[in-house]
């Protein structure tokens, strides 16, 4: 199939690609600038490159007419006080382009958020998957909570909270319940529910089999490296003093570090599982999923 992917530089995006290839299909990047994909992607060569600033209509180029299947992964983690309508420009020039198209599903991989307060993040996710519905293809919504991989933002925290210090100070909403689940199986039902007709214009949950809260997260990863680490929850400890520390401690900015914060302050949890009917089979552990990581990004005692 010819398949189009906006937000080809994305963590995500980048990981999909080579999924895509070795499965015969043709794909077609959506770049802001080409040499910066070309520097930083062994495969460029193997993808058509197209142009557009999906925040400029006038600079996106056309795309294909024989587009069949188009992938939506582009997230801002900006904290622009006009992120949502940002996002909704975003999503709607797209939507826009793709109409000219014959584009039969598009995809589009949004947050699990099942709390009373949303974040700026989740409230401009849910506009985004409203701006997508109003285009002429089938949508399909993928919703999933805290993604675990060796490039993804999630592990990358929790690793540096429990490699840095062997006391860990963390507000005492770490206790919200949320289903994290492994990048390998994201990719999997991104793949799987390709111009499957079961999807089209329905939303899915998707986790892994395990339930916790992010201070058990925490303790996950150090019983993995047999770290022996404390943690003390300060009960009113606002999110933005954690998320500073962090952008102080990590390769992470403050932006960053406080949307994944503000995501941990809402139960996040699967509470439909009919994608296990469409896309069977079974998700990696928590556990699995920290061990995969690992290995791709060796860590050493007093790091």
């Amino acid at each position: 199939m010819k398949v189009l992917l906006a937000g080809a530089n994305s963590y995500i995006g980048k990981l999909l690609i080579p999924v895509l290839l070795e499965k015969g299909h043709e794909i077609v990047c959506l770049v802001s600038d080409k040499r910066r994909f070309q520097e930083r992607n062994d495969f460029a060569g193997r993808v058509t490159l197209i142009v557009g600033d999906l925040l400029r209509e006038q600079s996106i180029e056309a795309f294909p007419a024989d587009i069949e299947v188009a992938y939506y992964l582009v997230h801002s983690m900006a904290q622009s006080q006009d992120l949502a309508a940002l996002e909704a420009l975003s999503a709607y020039n797209f939507i826009h382009a793709l109409d000219q198209t014959g584009c039969r599903q598009t995809i589009f991989l949004s947050g699990i958020s099942n709390g009373k307060i949303q974040s700026k993040h989740a409230e401009s996710r849910k506009h985004v998957e409203d701006v997508l519905r109003e285009g002429k293809s089938a949508l399909t919504i993928l919703r999933a909570a805290i993604i675990i991989g060796s490039g993804s933002a999630s592990f990358q925290i929790i690793r540096d909270i429990t490699e840095k210090s062997p006391v860990v100070t963390v507000p005492g909403w770490v206790n919200y319940p949320c289903q994290p689940i492994a990048v390998r199986d994201v990719l999997t039902y991104l793949e799987n529910i390709m111009l499957n007709e079961k999807t089209f214009h329905r939303s899915f949950d998707i986790g892994g089999p395990d339930i916790l809260t992010f201070k058990e997260m925490i303790q996950g990863y150090a019983q993995i490296r047999q770290l022996k680490r404390r943690i003390i929850s300060i009960p009113f400890l606002p999110a933005g003093v954690l998320s500073y520390w962090l952008s102080r401690t990590n390769s992470f900015d403050y932006a960053t570090t406080r949307d994944l914060a503000n995501s941990l302050m809402n139960e996040s949890i699967m509470h439909e599982h009919s994608i296990q009917d469409i896309v069977p089979g079974q998700c990696l552990t928590y556990k699995e999923s920290l061990i995969l990581a690992m290995n791709h990004i060796p860590v050493k005692n007093n790091e």
